[in-house]
């Protein structure tokens, strides 16, 4: 008998179309999975301190950004190209992107709250979010309580990353919010 393939393998990637017909004939219900790069990967789980501080900025980015200027996310995916439809923990979308032709295809800031999935938000939805040519892309990293603002996306890279554990950040396209980083980490 031989061994069964490395889970790595890929027979041929899932294109977005497919997965999101799966989903509308009622698969994957209850299975916490993104579609990235063709691959359907498990969500990683959130534990209390993740859920409080998508909470916070849950709050800020509502106060902060009028309808008019964007569309606020939370959790909801973005098909980003054939292959990769990710659910990002917050997404500021442009405004009346709605959902009725489908998912919105491109936004002004996405967040990732990461403490267990950070080494894929890292890499993998790094890459992603670059190549998509998101303009502001954060990772909340809650291991080592710092703030990435990944900025000027360029090829499969952002050629701008600031790394914060203090001082204020404003998103490049709503710069009325301001989030005060240290207080954002406690």
């Amino acid at each position: 008998m031989s061994a069964p393939p490395e889970m790595t393998d890929v027979v041929r990637p899932l294109y977005r179309v497919e997965y999101d017909a799966l989903v509308e004939q009622g698969f994957l219900v209850d299975e916490p999975v993104e579609l990235l790069e063709g691959r359907l990967l498990a969500a990683s789980p959130e534990g209390d301190r993740h859920a409080t501080v998508i909470r916070r900025l849950t709050r800020l980015l509502v106060e902060a950004i009028p309808a008019d200027e964007g569309d606020i996310g939370v959790g909801n995916p973005i098909a980003l190209s054939d292959l990769s439809e990710p659910e990002p923990d917050l997404a500021v979308f442009p405004p009346a992107s709605g959902y009725r032709a489908g998912h919105p295809s491109t936004a002004t800031l996405l967040i990732e709250v990461s403490r267990s999935s950070l080494r894929r938000d890292r890499t993998l939805k790094r890459r992603i979010y670059a190549q998509a040519g998101v303009p502001d892309y954060w990772i909340v990293d809650l291991q080592n309580d710092v703030l990435s603002v990944h900025r000027d996306p360029a090829d499969v890279d952002f050629r701008s990353v600031t790394h914060l554990q203090r001082g204020d950040v404003r998103p490049l396209h709503h710069p009325r919010l301001r989030i005060a980083v240290g207080e954002l980490l406690r």
